[in-house]
Protein backbone atom coordinates (compact mmCIF):
# COMPACT_ATOMS: atom_id res chain seq x y z
CA UNK A 1 0.00 0.00 0.00
CA UNK A 2 1.39 3.37 -0.90
CA UNK A 3 2.32 6.05 1.51
CA UNK A 4 1.46 9.40 0.85
CA UNK A 5 3.48 12.43 1.99
CA UNK A 6 2.53 15.45 0.19
CA UNK A 7 4.60 17.78 -0.10
CA UNK A 8 7.78 16.40 1.06
CA UNK A 9 9.36 16.03 -1.85
CA UNK A 10 9.00 19.63 -2.93
CA UNK A 11 8.99 21.28 0.25
CA UNK A 12 5.66 22.48 -0.51
CA UNK A 13 2.88 22.79 2.36
CA UNK A 14 0.32 21.52 0.33
CA UNK A 15 -2.47 20.75 2.61
CA UNK A 16 -1.98 24.32 3.76
CA UNK A 17 -2.26 25.66 0.18
CA UNK A 18 -5.44 23.21 0.17
CA UNK A 19 -6.85 24.61 3.15
CA UNK A 20 -6.32 28.24 2.35
CA UNK A 21 -8.00 27.92 -1.09
CA UNK A 22 -10.86 26.04 0.12
CA UNK A 23 -11.37 29.03 3.04
CA UNK A 24 -12.20 31.24 0.10
CA UNK A 25 -14.15 28.31 -1.82
CA UNK A 26 -16.68 28.03 0.95
CA UNK A 27 -17.40 32.13 1.37
CA UNK A 28 -20.82 31.82 -0.10
CA UNK A 29 -21.61 29.13 2.09
CA UNK A 30 -20.82 31.61 5.16
CA UNK A 31 -22.63 34.44 3.62
CA UNK A 32 -25.66 31.60 3.12
CA UNK A 33 -25.63 30.84 7.22
CA UNK A 34 -25.98 34.39 7.53
CA UNK A 35 -29.19 34.52 5.39
CA UNK A 36 -29.88 31.57 7.08
CA UNK A 37 -29.73 32.94 10.71
CA UNK A 38 -31.70 36.46 9.70
CA UNK A 39 -34.62 34.43 8.68
CA UNK A 40 -34.66 31.55 11.07
CA UNK A 41 -34.65 35.01 14.01
CA UNK A 42 -37.57 36.33 11.82
CA UNK A 43 -39.49 32.94 12.02
CA UNK A 44 -38.74 33.09 15.83
CA UNK A 45 -40.42 36.64 16.17
CA UNK A 46 -43.71 35.56 14.44
CA UNK A 47 -44.12 33.31 16.51
CA UNK A 48 -43.49 35.41 19.43
CA UNK A 49 -46.25 37.63 17.47
CA UNK A 50 -48.58 34.98 17.02
CA UNK A 51 -48.36 34.17 20.74
CA UNK A 52 -48.60 37.28 21.51
CA UNK A 53 -52.15 37.89 19.60
CA UNK A 54 -53.91 34.62 20.42
CA UNK A 55 -53.03 35.72 24.75
CA UNK A 56 -55.02 39.09 23.71
CA UNK A 57 -57.51 36.88 21.58
CA UNK A 58 -58.21 34.67 24.76
CA UNK A 59 -58.81 37.76 27.06
CA UNK A 60 -60.76 39.67 24.41
CA UNK A 61 -62.79 36.38 24.16
CA UNK A 62 -63.66 36.42 27.50
CA UNK A 63 -64.71 40.16 27.57
CA UNK A 64 -66.70 39.26 24.35
CA UNK A 65 -69.06 36.81 26.65
CA UNK A 66 -71.90 38.83 28.26
CA UNK A 67 -71.60 36.61 31.82
CA UNK A 68 -67.95 38.18 32.50
CA UNK A 69 -70.13 41.02 33.40
CA UNK A 70 -72.96 39.69 34.71
CA UNK A 71 -71.46 37.52 37.89
CA UNK A 72 -72.43 37.32 41.05
CA UNK A 73 -71.30 36.78 44.64
CA UNK A 74 -73.34 34.93 47.68
CA UNK A 75 -72.60 34.73 51.30
CA UNK A 76 -74.57 32.87 53.87
CA UNK A 77 -75.61 34.09 56.74
CA UNK A 78 -74.59 31.09 58.89
CA UNK A 79 -71.94 29.48 57.25
CA UNK A 80 -72.12 26.40 59.39
CA UNK A 81 -75.79 25.02 58.29
CA UNK A 82 -75.47 25.53 54.79
CA UNK A 83 -72.62 27.01 52.04
CA UNK A 84 -73.93 28.77 48.73
CA UNK A 85 -73.06 29.86 45.29
CA UNK A 86 -74.69 31.89 42.83
CA UNK A 87 -74.16 31.90 39.26
CA UNK A 88 -74.40 34.91 36.23
CA UNK A 89 -78.22 33.87 36.51
CA UNK A 90 -78.94 34.69 39.79
CA UNK A 91 -80.85 38.01 41.02
CA UNK A 92 -78.79 40.49 43.32
CA UNK A 93 -80.96 40.64 46.18
CA UNK A 94 -81.57 38.31 50.04
CA UNK A 95 -83.96 36.06 50.98
CA UNK A 96 -84.02 34.07 54.32
CA UNK A 97 -83.33 30.47 54.83
CA UNK A 98 -83.89 28.16 57.33
CA UNK A 99 -82.94 24.12 57.52
CA UNK A 100 -85.45 22.08 59.23
CA UNK A 101 -83.40 18.36 58.38
CA UNK A 102 -81.21 17.09 56.06
CA UNK A 103 -81.67 14.75 53.33
CA UNK A 104 -80.19 11.16 54.96
CA UNK A 105 -79.57 7.67 53.59
CA UNK A 106 -81.55 4.61 55.04
CA UNK A 107 -78.98 2.68 57.41
CA UNK A 108 -80.15 -0.88 58.95
CA UNK A 109 -77.57 -3.43 61.00
CA UNK A 110 -77.67 -6.91 62.44
CA UNK A 111 -78.20 -7.64 66.13
CA UNK A 112 -75.04 -6.65 68.09
CA UNK A 113 -75.02 -8.99 70.47
CA UNK A 114 -75.86 -11.74 68.41
CA UNK A 115 -74.09 -13.10 65.56
CA UNK A 116 -76.51 -13.24 62.49
CA UNK A 117 -76.76 -16.95 60.81
CA UNK A 118 -75.53 -17.39 57.12
CA UNK A 119 -76.60 -20.16 54.82
CA UNK A 120 -78.37 -21.18 51.74
CA UNK A 121 -81.33 -18.70 50.80
CA UNK A 122 -82.10 -15.47 49.11
CA UNK A 123 -82.37 -12.18 49.83
CA UNK A 124 -84.87 -9.61 48.09
CA UNK A 125 -83.82 -5.95 48.01
CA UNK A 126 -86.63 -3.77 47.33
CA UNK A 127 -85.69 0.28 46.60
CA UNK A 128 -88.80 2.56 46.97
CA UNK A 129 -90.85 4.68 49.97
CA UNK A 130 -92.42 4.61 53.15
CA UNK A 131 -96.08 5.97 53.42
CA UNK A 132 -97.16 7.52 56.74
CA UNK A 133 -99.04 4.29 57.78
CA UNK A 134 -95.93 2.05 57.35
CA UNK A 135 -96.99 0.70 53.97
CA UNK A 136 -93.99 0.47 51.40
CA UNK A 137 -94.16 0.66 47.78
CA UNK A 138 -91.09 -0.17 45.81
CA UNK A 139 -90.34 1.81 42.41
CA UNK A 140 -90.49 0.07 39.10
CA UNK A 141 -87.27 -2.25 38.20
CA UNK A 142 -86.44 -1.68 42.01
CA UNK A 143 -86.16 -5.21 42.80
CA UNK A 144 -83.76 -6.93 43.57
CA UNK A 145 -82.47 -10.78 44.53
CA UNK A 146 -79.08 -12.16 45.40
CA UNK A 147 -79.17 -16.37 46.45
CA UNK A 148 -76.16 -17.57 48.70
CA UNK A 149 -75.12 -21.09 48.60
CA UNK A 150 -74.34 -23.59 51.86
CA UNK A 151 -71.50 -22.47 53.89
CA UNK A 152 -71.60 -18.64 52.58
CA UNK A 153 -70.19 -16.28 55.42
CA UNK A 154 -70.93 -13.02 56.27
CA UNK A 155 -68.80 -11.97 53.45
CA UNK A 156 -69.95 -13.65 50.74
CA UNK A 157 -73.24 -11.97 51.48
CA UNK A 158 -71.75 -8.79 51.65
CA UNK A 159 -69.90 -8.79 48.62
CA UNK A 160 -73.06 -10.54 46.77
CA UNK A 161 -74.74 -7.35 47.82
CA UNK A 162 -72.57 -4.72 46.76
CA UNK A 163 -72.20 -7.08 43.45
CA UNK A 164 -75.33 -7.23 42.60
CA UNK A 165 -75.66 -3.35 42.25
CA UNK A 166 -79.23 -2.98 43.95
CA UNK A 167 -79.08 0.64 45.36
CA UNK A 168 -77.56 -0.40 48.62
CA UNK A 169 -74.02 -1.01 49.72
CA UNK A 170 -73.22 -3.04 52.91
CA UNK A 171 -70.25 -3.28 55.01
CA UNK A 172 -69.14 -5.65 57.65
CA UNK A 173 -68.50 -4.08 61.29
CA UNK A 174 -66.57 -5.69 64.18
CA UNK A 175 -68.03 -3.96 67.16
CA UNK A 176 -65.27 -5.26 69.37
CA UNK A 177 -67.76 -8.59 70.18
CA UNK A 178 -68.90 -10.03 67.06
CA UNK A 179 -69.24 -9.23 62.96
CA UNK A 180 -72.27 -6.68 62.39
CA UNK A 181 -73.41 -6.39 58.71
CA UNK A 182 -74.70 -2.79 57.78
CA UNK A 183 -76.83 -1.90 54.47
CA UNK A 184 -77.64 1.71 53.89
CA UNK A 185 -78.97 3.06 50.66
CA UNK A 186 -76.62 4.56 47.86
CA UNK A 187 -78.66 8.12 47.69
CA UNK A 188 -80.35 10.22 50.00
CA UNK A 189 -83.32 10.82 50.08
CA UNK A 190 -87.17 9.28 50.76
CA UNK A 191 -87.23 7.72 47.94
CA UNK A 192 -84.64 5.96 48.18
CA UNK A 193 -85.88 3.75 51.41
CA UNK A 194 -85.82 0.19 50.89
CA UNK A 195 -87.35 -3.22 52.21
CA UNK A 196 -85.11 -6.04 52.78
CA UNK A 197 -87.10 -9.89 52.45
CA UNK A 198 -84.91 -12.94 52.92
CA UNK A 199 -85.92 -16.86 52.90
CA UNK A 200 -83.92 -19.88 54.14
CA UNK A 201 -80.73 -18.95 56.12
CA UNK A 202 -80.82 -15.75 54.98
CA UNK A 203 -84.77 -14.64 56.88
CA UNK A 204 -82.62 -12.87 59.81
CA UNK A 205 -81.61 -10.54 57.64
CA UNK A 206 -85.63 -9.44 56.35
CA UNK A 207 -86.35 -5.71 56.89
CA UNK A 208 -89.84 -3.47 57.08
CA UNK A 209 -89.81 -0.29 58.60
CA UNK A 210 -93.70 -0.95 58.78
CA UNK A 211 -93.27 -3.95 60.69
CA UNK A 212 -90.21 -3.36 62.88
CA UNK A 213 -90.92 -6.17 65.51
CA UNK A 214 -91.05 -8.80 62.55
CA UNK A 215 -87.41 -7.58 61.02
CA UNK A 216 -84.35 -9.76 61.73
CA UNK A 217 -82.60 -6.51 61.10
CA UNK A 218 -82.21 -3.58 63.25
CA UNK A 219 -83.24 0.59 62.27
CA UNK A 220 -80.11 2.81 62.50
CA UNK A 221 -81.48 5.39 60.30
CA UNK A 222 -84.49 6.17 58.39
CA UNK A 223 -84.22 7.76 55.09
CA UNK A 224 -85.78 11.52 55.03
CA UNK A 225 -85.50 14.16 52.21
CA UNK A 226 -84.07 17.97 53.22
CA UNK A 227 -86.67 20.32 54.03
CA UNK A 228 -86.02 23.61 54.42
CA UNK A 229 -87.73 26.93 54.45
CA UNK A 230 -86.87 30.12 52.09
CA UNK A 231 -88.49 32.87 52.87
CA UNK A 232 -91.41 31.05 54.61
CA UNK A 233 -92.20 28.85 52.09
CA UNK A 234 -91.79 25.23 52.53
CA UNK A 235 -89.25 23.15 50.49
CA UNK A 236 -88.42 19.60 49.88
CA UNK A 237 -85.71 17.93 48.08
CA UNK A 238 -83.71 14.78 48.28
CA UNK A 239 -80.55 15.66 48.26
CA UNK A 240 -78.49 18.30 50.47
CA UNK A 241 -77.23 19.97 47.12
CA UNK A 242 -80.22 22.04 46.02
CA UNK A 243 -79.51 23.86 42.57
CA UNK A 244 -83.37 24.11 41.91
CA UNK A 245 -85.29 25.98 44.42
CA UNK A 246 -83.21 29.56 43.56
CA UNK A 247 -82.94 30.71 40.23
CA UNK A 248 -78.90 30.48 39.85
CA UNK A 249 -78.32 30.19 43.12
CA UNK A 250 -77.10 27.00 44.90
CA UNK A 251 -77.50 25.69 49.05
CA UNK A 252 -75.08 22.59 50.13
CA UNK A 253 -77.16 22.11 53.80
CA UNK A 254 -74.55 21.08 56.57
CA UNK A 255 -76.63 20.96 59.62
CA UNK A 256 -80.39 22.22 60.56
CA UNK A 257 -80.25 26.27 61.52
CA UNK A 258 -81.07 27.18 65.15
CA UNK A 259 -83.11 30.04 63.15
CA UNK A 260 -83.47 31.59 59.97
CA UNK A 261 -80.45 33.28 57.72
CA UNK A 262 -79.89 35.43 55.25
CA UNK A 263 -78.43 34.67 52.04
CA UNK A 264 -77.32 37.56 50.25
CA UNK A 265 -76.60 37.59 46.14
CA UNK A 266 -74.41 40.70 44.56
CA UNK A 267 -73.38 41.63 41.64
CA UNK A 268 -69.94 40.90 41.35
CA UNK A 269 -67.47 43.50 39.47
CA UNK A 270 -64.32 41.84 40.65
CA UNK A 271 -64.71 39.20 38.23
CA UNK A 272 -65.47 41.82 35.49
CA UNK A 273 -62.20 44.18 36.44
CA UNK A 274 -59.91 41.09 36.29
CA UNK A 275 -60.92 40.31 33.24
CA UNK A 276 -60.12 43.80 31.95
CA UNK A 277 -57.18 44.34 33.42
CA UNK A 278 -55.93 40.58 31.68
CA UNK A 279 -57.04 42.34 28.61
CA UNK A 280 -54.99 45.57 29.04
CA UNK A 281 -52.09 43.34 29.97
CA UNK A 282 -52.32 41.53 26.88
CA UNK A 283 -52.66 44.13 24.64
CA UNK A 284 -49.80 46.20 26.04
CA UNK A 285 -47.51 43.23 25.78
CA UNK A 286 -48.18 42.68 21.94
CA UNK A 287 -48.17 46.56 21.53
CA UNK A 288 -44.32 46.68 23.22
CA UNK A 289 -43.20 43.36 21.46
CA UNK A 290 -44.38 44.95 18.08
CA UNK A 291 -42.54 47.80 19.10
CA UNK A 292 -39.34 46.25 19.99
CA UNK A 293 -39.47 43.97 17.07
CA UNK A 294 -39.72 47.06 14.65
CA UNK A 295 -37.71 49.49 16.39
CA UNK A 296 -34.70 51.48 14.86
CA UNK A 297 -31.49 52.86 17.22
CA UNK A 298 -30.38 55.83 14.70
CA UNK A 299 -27.09 55.62 17.21
CA UNK A 300 -26.35 52.46 17.07
CA UNK A 301 -27.58 51.80 13.97
CA UNK A 302 -29.48 48.64 14.87
CA UNK A 303 -32.86 47.82 13.68
CA UNK A 304 -35.29 45.12 15.43
CA UNK A 305 -35.78 41.98 13.45
CA UNK A 306 -38.96 42.55 11.87
CA UNK A 307 -38.23 46.82 11.11
CA UNK A 308 -38.80 46.51 7.64
CA UNK A 309 -41.66 44.26 7.30
CA UNK A 310 -44.81 45.92 6.38
CA UNK A 311 -46.78 42.91 7.80
CA UNK A 312 -46.07 44.25 11.25
CA UNK A 313 -47.71 47.59 10.37
CA UNK A 314 -49.97 45.85 9.24
CA UNK A 315 -51.43 43.74 12.47
CA UNK A 316 -50.45 46.91 14.72
CA UNK A 317 -53.14 49.15 12.34
CA UNK A 318 -55.63 46.35 12.28
CA UNK A 319 -55.63 45.99 16.40
CA UNK A 320 -55.38 49.42 17.03
CA UNK A 321 -57.79 50.23 14.55
CA UNK A 322 -60.57 48.67 16.40
CA UNK A 323 -60.70 51.58 19.06
CA UNK A 324 -59.97 54.18 16.66
CA UNK A 325 -63.77 55.39 16.32
CA UNK A 326 -67.00 55.24 19.13
CA UNK A 327 -69.31 52.32 18.95
CA UNK A 328 -72.68 53.96 17.66
CA UNK A 329 -75.93 52.36 19.00
CA UNK A 330 -74.81 51.45 22.52
CA UNK A 331 -76.93 52.46 25.82
CA UNK A 332 -73.63 53.62 27.46
CA UNK A 333 -70.48 54.47 27.03
CA UNK A 334 -69.13 54.19 23.50
CA UNK A 335 -65.24 54.35 23.64
CA UNK A 336 -62.53 53.02 26.46
CA UNK A 337 -61.95 56.34 28.05
CA UNK A 338 -65.44 56.46 29.24
CA UNK A 339 -65.11 54.21 31.33
CA UNK A 340 -61.39 54.97 32.25
CA UNK A 341 -59.33 52.97 29.63
CA UNK A 342 -57.29 55.36 28.12
CA UNK A 343 -54.96 54.63 24.93
CA UNK A 344 -51.28 56.76 25.54
CA UNK A 345 -49.24 58.57 22.15
CA UNK A 346 -46.92 54.79 22.44
CA UNK A 347 -50.31 53.02 21.90
CA UNK A 348 -50.19 51.11 24.96
CA UNK A 349 -53.56 51.34 27.07
CA UNK A 350 -53.07 52.98 30.65
CA UNK A 351 -56.25 51.96 33.12
CA UNK A 352 -57.77 54.86 35.83
CA UNK A 353 -58.23 52.24 38.63
CA UNK A 354 -60.89 54.87 40.29
CA UNK A 355 -62.98 55.88 36.37
CA UNK A 356 -63.15 51.81 36.08
CA UNK A 357 -64.16 51.34 39.67
CA UNK A 358 -67.13 53.98 38.89
CA UNK A 359 -67.52 52.85 35.73
CA UNK A 360 -68.51 48.62 36.47
CA UNK A 361 -70.76 50.26 39.42
CA UNK A 362 -72.97 52.51 37.45
CA UNK A 363 -75.49 50.34 35.49
CA UNK A 364 -75.88 53.38 32.41
CA UNK A 365 -72.21 52.96 31.59
CA UNK A 366 -73.38 49.37 30.77
CA UNK A 367 -69.75 47.94 29.96
CA UNK A 368 -70.79 44.58 29.24
CA UNK A 369 -72.16 45.72 26.48
CA UNK A 370 -69.10 48.35 25.38
CA UNK A 371 -67.23 44.93 25.29
CA UNK A 372 -69.34 42.21 24.08
CA UNK A 373 -72.08 44.08 21.87
CA UNK A 374 -75.87 44.07 22.50
CA UNK A 375 -76.84 41.68 19.80
CA UNK A 376 -76.99 43.97 16.85
CA UNK A 377 -73.84 45.74 17.43
CA UNK A 378 -70.60 44.09 18.07
CA UNK A 379 -68.41 45.57 20.97
CA UNK A 380 -64.64 46.23 20.59
CA UNK A 381 -63.67 42.70 22.63
CA UNK A 382 -65.54 40.43 20.17
CA UNK A 383 -64.78 42.76 17.24
CA UNK A 384 -61.12 42.22 18.40
CA UNK A 385 -61.31 38.39 18.56
CA UNK A 386 -62.94 38.34 15.39
CA UNK A 387 -60.16 40.40 13.59
CA UNK A 388 -57.60 38.27 15.21
CA UNK A 389 -59.30 35.80 14.07
CA UNK A 390 -58.58 36.16 10.77
CA UNK A 391 -54.63 37.07 11.25
CA UNK A 392 -54.17 33.84 13.03
CA UNK A 393 -56.07 31.66 10.21
CA UNK A 394 -54.58 29.13 8.25
CA UNK A 395 -54.83 31.71 5.29
CA UNK A 396 -54.07 34.73 7.34
CA UNK A 397 -51.53 37.20 7.29
CA UNK A 398 -48.99 35.44 9.32
CA UNK A 399 -49.49 31.89 8.38
CA UNK A 400 -48.80 33.75 4.70
CA UNK A 401 -45.55 35.17 5.86
CA UNK A 402 -44.17 32.61 7.80
CA UNK A 403 -44.92 29.76 5.00
CA UNK A 404 -43.18 32.44 2.66
CA UNK A 405 -39.91 32.76 5.47
CA UNK A 406 -39.81 28.35 5.64
CA UNK A 407 -39.70 28.61 1.72
CA UNK A 408 -37.22 30.64 1.71
CA UNK A 409 -35.26 28.40 4.39
CA UNK A 410 -36.02 24.98 2.24
CA UNK A 411 -34.42 26.82 -0.32
CA UNK A 412 -31.37 28.04 1.19
CA UNK A 413 -30.69 24.55 2.39
CA UNK A 414 -31.25 23.20 -1.35
CA UNK A 415 -28.56 25.74 -2.22
CA UNK A 416 -25.98 25.31 0.33
CA UNK A 417 -26.14 20.99 0.17
CA UNK A 418 -25.64 21.99 -3.56
CA UNK A 419 -22.41 24.33 -2.96
CA UNK A 420 -21.49 21.74 -0.92
CA UNK A 421 -21.37 19.26 -3.67
CA UNK A 422 -19.53 21.35 -5.80
CA UNK A 423 -17.28 22.07 -3.19
CA UNK A 424 -16.56 18.26 -2.86
CA UNK A 425 -15.44 18.62 -6.22
CA UNK A 426 -13.04 21.61 -6.47
CA UNK A 427 -11.36 20.39 -2.91
CA UNK A 428 -10.61 16.65 -5.32
CA UNK A 429 -9.46 19.17 -8.44
CA UNK A 430 -6.96 21.50 -5.92
CA UNK A 431 -5.90 18.03 -4.11
CA UNK A 432 -5.47 16.07 -7.75
CA UNK A 433 -3.50 19.55 -8.98
CA UNK A 434 -1.48 19.98 -6.07
CA UNK A 435 -0.16 16.62 -5.59
CA UNK A 436 0.90 16.52 -9.72
CA UNK A 437 2.92 19.88 -8.82
CA UNK A 438 4.33 18.26 -5.48
CA UNK A 439 5.49 14.94 -7.35
CA UNK A 440 6.49 17.12 -10.45
CA UNK A 441 8.90 19.79 -8.42
CA UNK A 442 9.79 16.23 -5.97
CA UNK A 443 11.23 15.57 -10.06
CA UNK A 444 12.86 18.23 -10.79
CA UNK A 445 14.79 18.76 -7.63
CA UNK A 446 16.05 15.23 -8.04
CA UNK A 447 17.17 16.00 -12.05
CA UNK A 448 18.80 19.43 -10.11
CA UNK A 449 20.78 17.23 -7.37
CA UNK A 450 22.39 14.99 -9.87
CA UNK A 451 23.08 17.35 -12.25
CA UNK A 452 24.92 19.49 -9.41
CA UNK A 453 26.71 15.88 -8.10
CA UNK A 454 27.79 15.55 -11.82
CA UNK A 455 29.26 19.07 -12.40
CA UNK A 456 31.13 18.68 -9.17
CA UNK A 457 32.61 15.35 -10.03
CA UNK A 458 34.17 17.42 -13.25
CA UNK A 459 35.62 19.78 -11.38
Amino acid sequence: MAISAVGVGSGLDVNSIISQLMAIERQPLSRLDEQKTSFQTKLSAFGQVKSALSKLQDAAATLAKATTFSSTTASAGDTKAFSVTSSASAAPGSFAVEVEALARVQRVASSATTAPTVGAGTLTISIGSYAADGSFSPAADGETTISLSAGATLNDLRDAINAADAGVSAQVVNNGTIDQLVISSKATGAAQAFKLSGTGDLAGFGFDAGNLPGSGMTSIQAAQDARIKIDGLSITRSTNTITDAVEGVTLKLATPTDSEATVTVATDNESARKAIEGFVTAYNELNSLIKTQTAYNPDTKKAGTLNSDSSMRSIQSQIRGVFANPLSGLGGATMLSDIGLKIKTDGSIEIDSTKLTAALADPSKNVGELFAGNGSIDGFAKTLEARIDKLLDTNGLISNRTDGINATLKALEQRRASIEFNLEKVEARYTKQFTALDAAMASLNQTSSFLSQQLASLS
